[in-house]
């Protein structure tokens, strides 16, 4: 009996191993990023949800004249992954998305798991109205 032991206590430690990785795979762990550049502020969410990986960019342009941006593409990069959108900003006419004035929302899943959870900086490349500004998003 005493040699079985160790066979045992071997079992248990696997069984509790397995527990814990399906325990972390099953929460939720959400990164948020911040930034902003002379016309635009950004923020970026990852959230990681039963080993799906879930992005949103959300681009808000600072000035007033919303109605004369016109087509403003947008994407972000990361060292997990990438999104990008091409779209009106929300309220700026009859054809624009809902949502906040001013506002581009990006939404995509995928990525890399295994390392949303290392990214420090998100870059933002916005272009407009045949203009281009490039910016950082930082982890909060």
């Amino acid at each position: 009996m005493k040699k079985l032991y160790p066979l045992f206590a071997l079992f248990f430690l696997l069984i509790l191993g397995f527990t814990v990785s399906a325990q972390e795979i099953k929460s939720s762990k959400v990164l948020t990023y911040h930034g902003e550049s002379e016309n635009w502020s950004g923020a970026f969410t990852t959230e990681v949800l039963n080993g799906v990986v879930t992005q949103e960019g959300v681009l808000k342009y600072k000035g007033q004249d919303v109605d004369s941006i016109g087509q403003v593409s947008c994407s972000y990069e990361t060292t997990a992954g990438g999104l990008s959108s091409t779209s009106l900003l929300a309220g700026s006419g009859t054809n624009s998305p809902i949502g906040e004035k001013g506002t581009q929302k990006s939404i995509g899943k995928g990525g890399n798991i295994n390392l949303f959870s290392k990214v420090e900086m998100v870059k933002v490349t916005v272009k407009w109205d045949g203009k281009v500004e490039s910016f950082n998003l930082y982890k909060q």
